[in-house]
């Protein structure tokens, strides 16, 4: 139910805020109403399929210095109009907020905003020039020779406020901006929505867009109910495209995989300004995952972590942002969760503890022979052959060196060979099983306490 702030004695208003089916100008429209007419106060969303309706009390935001707001987002092409009106609207708040009081629209109002024919910035589907493929579906709006469509001038007002809201993404030369969609439901929005508004990352535009609804998400996900990201990038001579980013699989299990989302912004933060590398692979690999998650793109980020930890000259902080992502038994099962795999029996905990002390305890990146042995074997019983040669060779010379280790090692091999672990495992199960066993080895192999200062100190230049 929406929020009964008129119960409270408390005077309210009701705004109505119409959709154009234009995924990120209605962000901005709806961004931009709820931060005019209710600033950081209370207010209640609720969708009604062809608008929006927005109640809350009286308050609203001081809308001054928008302009600079937008030309400090380089979005300086926004026409000029729009942002002489915008730096003076509180002198026409009461026509605005009249235009959205009200449904349908004014005729006065309208008539005005044909005779002063504002055209859209903000959604490419209404410019001139490249337009999205989306586009063709909206023929009212998106004219068949590119030529920019009008709209009330109000409306346009409000969607460029909430435009100077939203998150920029930065990737080498392209600029993106991101809004969240809110889920068609009842929802209170207490206080206004806010978060991070900069993010940048060198593996490319892709990324940084992600980068950008990621950090979004972790701001507002535990919050509000979240059904996507939208975007558009944009450049010199103004926006190119749009649409949504397709994050909905994520926005919807969230509250569920809050320990693998947080560990997966934590890794493109710290790798945002690296420049080439297996490290960058690994963000790309990241990124694809959270937009399509999958066992294979799970498995491909295995197999590329492993050449992350194994690289010796990358900086510490790198190596321990790559230990750290995917690097809890939790994380790892809710990566899993949101790749749907099927129901797999575990990994023995007795050989993964066994395997990931085998490994840790080989110098300058030894172990990632082994390691690809077993990333190679494409059946179970040629998994477990490779599992029980690295156990073997381990415990002839732990007998001599570690004896603490041989008693773990033996009681491995023990689990290896019993019926349990042998026939567990099909053909069908296998590889979900295999990327589990293998990001569960790679888990355990942290870097060491003795490192932190280092680490820190690193990211703190990186900074």
């Amino acid at each position: 139910m929406p929020l009964k702030f008129g119960r409270l004695g408390v005077a309210t208003k009701t705004y109505y805020v119409q959709k154009t089916g234009f995924p990120f100008y209605d962000a901005c429209q709806l961004v931009g109403a709820m931060h005019l007419f209710f600033g950081s106060g209370a207010s209640s969303l609720r969708d009604l399929r062809t608008h929006w309706e927005l109640s809350g009390p009286v308050a609203g935001a001081n809308p001054a210095n928008y302009g600079e707001r937008l030309k400090g987002k380089g979005l300086e092409r926004i026409e000029q109009t729009t942002l002489v009106v915008l730096d003076e609207l509180e002198v026409s708040r009461g026509e605005v907020e009249g235009f959205f009081e009200a449904r349908p629209p004014k005729a006065e109002v309208l008539q005005r905003a044909k005779q002063e024919g504002v055209s859209r910035y903000l959604e490419p589907a209404w410019l001139t020039g490249a337009r999205s493929p989306d586009a063709a579906q909206y023929g009212v709006l998106a004219s068949q020779r590119g030529l920019p469509s009008k709209r009330p001038v109000p409306e346009i007002l409000v969607a460029t406020l909430g435009l100077t809201q939203a998150a920029l993404a930065y990737g080498n030369d392209e600029v993106t901006t991101v809004l969240p969609v809110l889920e068609n439901s009842v929802q209170p929005m207490t206080p206004f929505i806010t978060f991070k508004q900069r993010y940048q990352h060198r593996a490319g535009g892709a990324i940084s867009t992600v980068f950008a609804a990621l950090g979004i998400l972790a701001d507002l996900g535990l919050r509000y109910r979240i059904q996507d990201f939208t975007f558009a990038y944009h450049g010199g001579r103004g926006f190119y495209y749009s649409g949504l980013l397709g994050l909905h699989r994520l926005c919807a299990a969230f509250a569920g995989v809050k320990e693998f989302a947080h560990e997966a912004l934590g890794y493109l933060e710290r790798t945002r300004s690296l420049e080439a590398g297996v490290p960058l692979d690994l963000a790309r690999l990241l990124a694809d995952f959270l937009k399509n998650p999958s066992m294979d793109t799970l498995a491909a980020m295995a197999r590329t972590k492993a050449r992350v930890l194994v690289d010796k000259d990358l900086p510490v902080y790198v190596w321990a942002a790559a230990s750290e992502l995917l690097g809890t038994m939790v994380s790892i099962q809710e990566a899993m969760q949101m790749a749907d795999s099927r129901q797999i029996p575990p990994p023995s905990e007795a050989l993964v503890k066994a395997v990931g002390e085998v490994f840790r305890g080989e110098h300058e990146g030894a172990w990632i022979g082994a390691y690809i042995n077993l990333e190679r074997a494409d059946k179970p019983d040629k998994f477990y052959a490779e599992v029980a040669k690295i156990l073997s060779r381990a415990l002839a010379r732990a007998e001599k060196e570690r004896k603490w280790l041989a008693k773990n090692l033996k009681e491995a091999m023990d689990s290896l060979t019993s019926e349990e672990v042998l026939s567990a495992h099909d053909q069908r199960t296998f590889p979900a099983h295999k990327t589990a066993f293998l990001l569960r080895v790679l888990a355990s192999m942290k870097y060491q306490p003795a490192k932190l200062e280092a680490v820190e100190a690193a990211q703190g230049e990186e900074a």
